[in-house]
């Protein structure tokens, strides 16, 4: 699964935009409250094969990024009553 993730390449997008680093170490003690650290291989097949055509896909980072942007807009949002 890390190989797949592409860990190494997804830290350095991350170290460049710090909030979003923050935003990342958020999504997995989000993670880690259900029970894991890192989704399961079956989501990840899942989601991968929908989003790029192949379940054995390599996420990109600015893909990565883009996901803890929208996270991290959408959790503002639900904190000041914009979203319901």
């Amino acid at each position: 699964m890390t190989a797949r993730l592409g860990l190494g390449g997804h830290l350095t997008a991350l170290t460049r935009e710090p909030l979003m680093l923050w935003e990342a170490v958020r999504a997995g003690f989000a993670m880690r409250r259900m029970g894991r650290l890192l989704p399961s291989s079956a989501y990840l097949d899942w989601r991968t094969h929908t989003a790029y055509g192949d379940s054995k896909a390599s996420i990109p980072s600015t893909d990565m990024v883009h996901y803890l942007r929208w996270r991290r807009e959408m959790r503002m949002m639900s904190r000041w009553g914009r979203v319901r």
